[in-house]
């Protein structure tokens, strides 16, 4: 088995209210667990963040059903790696909806819903993911 990270990022076509996200949440964390995948997901005014973990086959039809999905768009992949092991073992999907007091004075990351060069901060994109794993919101 080959262990992959995937991280993307996409912006939402409508606004997602808190039940929204709740029901995402909800079905993503039901078709992950039946997948072996685990990971996070990241929420800022409308715009998304997702890390995923799993074998790498598994992911990448995972990925294509998620580019296919029509409550977002301008899906683009920050990077894809293989792992030695899980950093969300037992997350079928964490999530944060993160506003400004959050994040404040950490990264502008998730402000740029576009931002142009995704390669060159993709290990902004890992420290996030990170920091909220690990409960640290500054």
């Amino acid at each position: 088995m080959s262990l992959y990270s995937l991280v993307y990022v996409s912006s939402a076509t409508k606004a997602f209210t808190d039940h929204d996200l709740q029901g995402l949440l909800k079905l993503a964390r039901e078709k992950n667990a039946g997948l072996g995948v685990t990971g996070m997901l990241l929420y800022r005014d409308g715009f998304f963040m997702q890390g995923l973990e799993g074998e790498e086959s598994v992911l990448d039809s995972l990925f294509s059903s998620i580019k296919r999905d029509p409550r977002h768009e301008d899906v683009l992949v920050v990077y894809k790696k293989p792992l030695s092991e899980r950093k969300f073992a037992t997350w079928t999907m964490g999530f944060n909806k993160i506003d400004d007091k959050s994040v404040e004075g950490y990264t502008d990351f998730l402000k740029s819903p576009k931002p142009a060069h995704f390669a060159e901060r993709a290990g902004e994109a890992e420290a996030l993911l990170d920091n909220f794993k690990n409960g640290v919101f500054f």
